[in-house]
């Protein structure tokens, strides 16, 4: 075989070996049923390519005997529009890391951030400016074999248009023993804002008694 043509062939067989070695999924949300129970998402894989899927809000989860649908680039707005109105799918929802306290002052507001808690835990957390507050938890994954741990990071944050339901994207990026896989997970729950849990400050350091020799 000639030189180019091996170096040809062996750059192929490289670049199908290093695609077989990775895996990414990424996940968007469009829309709601009316009662928040359901939503539509669209998920984009290197593997399987772009498809509609129907998910049970709470358990952020496939929906029950609910199938991939895909569809290509150019059919995106007819397949879309399709399977909006065959799941009733009629809250569009909105896609905000900002969460408004008071319509009338746009200063009021909490900002929604993602932070490594520790190597084992990310947290989803909100701030109002002025104090830190906790609203879930999130397991990161990890790898015992090579004792490696995922990169975790805050994707994107939908609500229900009435704000009562909140979805967070969040992206765990692990590479071991070759394989890198880069998947969005999607972790909803009902939000209020009497549930964050505050930050408590440290109190400040008990005054002690002044050095009676100081004062002469």
């Amino acid at each position: 075989m000639p030189r180019l043509l091996t170096v040809v062939v062996l750059g192929l067989l490289w670049s199908v070996s290093a695609q077989a070695q990775e895996t990414k999924v990424t996940l968007a949300v469009l829309g709601f049923t009316a009662d928040a129970k359901q939503m539509l998402v669209q998920l984009e894989d290197d593997n399987v390519g772009t498809n509609l899927r129907l998910y049970d809000v709470a358990a952020g989860q496939p929906a029950k005997k609910s199938a991939l649908i895909p569809f290509q680039r150019g059919e995106s707005q007819k397949v879309i529009k399709e399977t909006r109105k065959k799941f009733k799918i009629v809250d569009p929802g909105l896609e905000d890391t900002i969460y408004p306290l008071d319509p009338n002052d746009a200063e009021k507001t909490l900002n929604f951030f993602g932070l490594m808690a520790t190597r084992d835990r990310f947290v989803l957390a909100v701030t109002d400016r002025q104090k830190l507050g906790k609203i879930a938890d999130v397991a990161v994954k990890h790898d015992e074999g090579a004792d490696v741990w995922a990169k975790v990071a805050l994707k994107s944050l939908y609500w229900t248009t009435d704000r009562k339901w909140l979805v967070a994207i969040i992206t765990q990026k692990l590479k071991a023993d070759g394989l890198l896989t880069e998947v969005d997970e999607p972790h909803a729950l009902a939000f209020q804002v009497k549930d964050i849990r505050w930050v408590e400050a440290d109190p400040p350091p008990e005054a002690k008694p002044a050095d009676a020799k100081a004062k002469d």
